[in-house]
């Protein structure tokens, strides 16, 4: 049998079953008894079912020889490599294994990637409305008065700093005034 013999009859077969189906479906009618009917449309859905599994069938076979994919040296699945290979011996030893290609340069008029600085948020609370002072240094000169809710970015690369019983973290305003708070004002964000 060649490939679409097989579904071809599986074919024929379901819509044989389908008419059969409609017969029963048909003959189900108000003519019969109620018992008589549903025992005959009972009948008809199981044939109708199977007239399905066989259409269903029909088309996985056919999608099944038709998706056999040939490699790159020709081989489709179901082919053994070695009886391939033996047919044609003198064509196999006279071919050379690949040149290696040179490797890639890297061109020097692109610019280096930079890695992406991580950024820390925070928030001032706790000074019970008086404020947060922002110092020059730590426990240094007044910068300026941050409210409670002040969003604010820590200075990457600056450790925090001890002074005076509070310890000191560099942090950058909204406004982008830089300078050194009491860590214990602030409710840390997230870092990204």
């Amino acid at each position: 049998m060649s490939g679409i013999t097989l579904p071809i009859i599986l074919t024929v077969v379901a819509a044989i079953a389908a008419l059969i189906a409609y017969q029963g479906i048909k003959r189900g009618s108000a003519r019969f008894y109620t018992l008589e009917r549903e025992s005959m449309l009972r009948r008809a859905r199981f044939t109708l079912l199977g007239s399905l599994m066989l259409f269903l069938a029909a088309i996985a076979l056919l999608i099944y020889s038709y998706g056999q994919v040939t490699d790159d040296n020709g081989l489709s699945n179901g082919d053994n490599p070695l009886e391939v290979a033996t047919e044609e011996p003198d064509e196999l030893l006279e071919t050379q294994p690949p040149t290696p290609s040179p490797s890639p340069t890297v061109d020097p008029s692109l610019p280096t990637p930079t890695p992406t600085e991580t950024i820390c948020r925070a928030i001032v609370e706790g000074t019970a409305g008086s404020g947060l002072t922002l110092r020059d240094a730590p426990g240094g000169g007044e910068v300026t008065i941050l409210r409670d809710g002040s969003y604010l970015t820590l200075v990457v690369g600056e450790e925090p700093v001890e002074a005076n019983g509070f310890n000191w973290i560099k942090v950058r305003t909204v406004s982008l005034e830089e300078g050194w708070v009491a860590e214990e004002f602030l409710i840390m964000g997230e870092c990204r």
